[in-house]
């Protein structure tokens, strides 16, 4: 049995992709800060359907703490994949970001996974195996605007990452990424909203989780898929909208937001 490691694996996406591959057969590390709760949970589902989990608590903004975590689970189970799945979404803009909300968001959202994905990377040559690194970027990636700017740059950081480890670390770890479009609701959110938002698109469907777990086994299943990332969002990147869908759907009361 080989495992899995997500980051952020106890709640939303990282939840979804932990069940689905827990349901496959990996053995799966459920990485998780303060959402302890939330991942027993998910862990308990994957044991109770038959699968194997491990929950490892690690705050991703803590060097020492990032830094161990591929041993933790290589010292329970073999990884034959990791998931850079965890990210910090807070609202800011370019007048507004702040050194604190910079530093965090690179912490968590890419200094994390290029540390990850290195020592999966170190790991795999130690037992001259191969892998798969697969990191969840954002599909404002591919269509930008300056909305929750932290976020978004770090996310336009972690793209060239995948990019400059694909060329480095093949062929011992296979890289790619999936940038989803609007998924699940967000904190701003309200269902309402989140139903308009989801459906303005080309296609007038967003993605789903399902959609997501079903990109992670295309790309297992394609051994030649490599470098690359996966846009799954009905086409909304084509649209170049100037602001996050968020606002855009947003009452005309809330516009100065």
């Amino acid at each position: 049995m080989q495992g899995v490691l997500i980051t952020g694996g106890g709640r939303r996406l990282g939840a979804a992709m932990a069940r689905h591959l827990g349901g496959k057969g990996w053995h799966v590390f459920i990485h998780h800060h303060s959402s302890g709760t939330g991942a027993g949970e998910v862990k308990a589902q994957i044991e109770a359907a038959g699968g194997r989990a491990t929950l490892l608590q690690a705050d991703l903004g803590d060097e020492a703490a990032v830094l161990g975590l591929v041993a933790r689970a290589e010292a329970v189970c073999p990884l034959g994949l990791l998931i850079n799945n965890a990210s910090d979404f807070i609202f800011d803009k370019a007048g507004t970001a702040t050194y604190e909300a910079l530093e965090r968001n690179m912490r968590v959202n890419l200094f994390a996974p290029v540390m990850l994905t290195q020592l999966f990377h170190r790991a795999l040559v130690g037992r001259a195996a191969r892998g798969v690194a697969i990191s969840i970027v954002d599909n404002k990636v591919f269509g930008i605007n300056p909305d929750y700017f932290s976020y978004t740059l770090s996310k336009v950081a972690l793209q060239g990452m995948l990019q400059m480890q694909a060329m480095s670390l093949a062929p011992t770890l296979r890289v790619a990424g999936i940038a989803p479009g609007i998924t699940l609701i967000s904190g701003l959110q309200t269902e309402t909203e989140f139903e308009r938002s989801h459906a303005n698109n080309p296609m007038g469907k967003g993605c789903t989780p399902e959609q997501i777990c079903h990109a992670v086994d295309f790309i297992l299943a394609s051994p030649a898929y490599h470098g690359q990332t996966l846009v799954i969002d009905g086409g909304q990147v084509l649209q170049r909208r100037p602001r996050d869908v968020v606002f855009l759907e947003k009452d005309a009361r809330n516009a100065e937001i």
